[in-house]
């Protein structure tokens, strides 16, 4: 009988061994990573470029993950917006950035900046040439820290197939801060993604006259969290966006009248517009070909 009960302790563990290969095969299957943005409703299996429009209470900050798994952050919201920005970033299991872009000075883009360095490692920082040492007062860059300068006219190559394409600050600088805004656009294979920052009708209006090459894109971060200073219809006209995504705390319906003429002219653009107050974070999936568009209540 020695031989049956040997057999049976070969069956059981040939069992085994069969159950263990079938459940780690499908432990290895759910972490397949895509390449189309229309295959998976997480963003964590996607490949591409994910660009995420943060729900902030009051400033803007932007999360990119480049295709190759470098992360960019780009503004970091206000002083008060920190913890809400952190939240935002422990969720998609960040423990550092390997870039910050601080478009300018102003408490809503980098007033986050010291509460987020004081949690999160940076890399390296990215600030706009002409009023980098403006930023750098009003910030508590280290020393030592990497730094890369934007320059209008140029190209910072992200690598992983993305480029910035900067347009401004140029010379002759504004007297409004926000004019002086690093505006740039993200080239991700044929799709492309602008960021407007804070500047109003003055500065859109130097672009047109001196890039305007530059200034159509699928996507757009609207301005100024939509005010009515800017994202003036010459503009919109010749950036022509599919998507307009426009970074507020405040509720459409609660708009003063400073912002509410925006939604209306975007509208009349034919443009899909978001607000990150009404829609919660807005997700773009990117293979450089195609895009989708995830809305997330956070």
């Amino acid at each position: 009988m020695g031989w049956i009960t040997k057999w049976r302790w070969l069956l059981l563990g040939f069992l085994a061994s069969f159950l263990f290969s079938c459940s780690f095969a499908g432990q290895t299957q759910s972490v397949i990573k895509v390449e189309d943005p229309y295959a998976s409703d997480n963003e964590q299996d996607f490949v591409g470029l994910v660009i995420s429009y943060l729900a902030l209470p009051h400033g803007e900050s932007t999360l990119v993950r480049l295709p190759g798994g470098k992360t960019m952050l780009i503004d970091t919201g206000s002083a008060k917006d920190g913890p809400v920005l952190l939240e935002r970033l422990s969720e998609r299991k960040l423990t550092r950035l390997d870039y910050v872009v601080i478009t300018n000075d102003q408490p809503e883009h980098a007033g986050g900046y010291s509460f987020l360095t004081g949690e999160i490692p940076v890399d390296t920082v990215i600030l706009p040439k002409l009023t980098d040492q403006t930023i750098i007062k009003a910030l508590p860059l280290r020393a030592t820290q990497k730094r890369i300068t934007a320059v209008a006219a140029s190209e910072i190559k992200l690598g992983d197939g993305v480029s910035m394409q900067v347009m401004l600050p140029e010379e002759p600088l504004f007297l409004s801060p926000q004019n002086n805004s690093l505006v740039f656009r993200l080239q991700h294979g044929s799709l492309r993604f602008l960021f407007a920052s804070g500047i109003n009708e003055l500065a859109e209006e130097r672009l047109l006259e001196r890039h305007p090459d530059l200034l159509p894109a699928e996507v757009l971060k609207v301005g100024d969290q939509g005010s009515n200073q800017g994202s003036s219809q010459p503009f919109l006209t010749k950036v022509d966006p599919q998507v307009a995504i426009i970074q507020t705390g405040k509720l459409h319906d609660s708009m003063k009248d400073g912002h509410s003429e925006v939604p209306k002219r975007l509208g009349e653009s034919w443009a899909e517009t978001y607000l990150t107050s009404r829609d919660g974070t807005i997700t773009i999936l990117s293979n450089g070909k195609d895009y989708r568009i995830l809305k997330q209540k956070k």
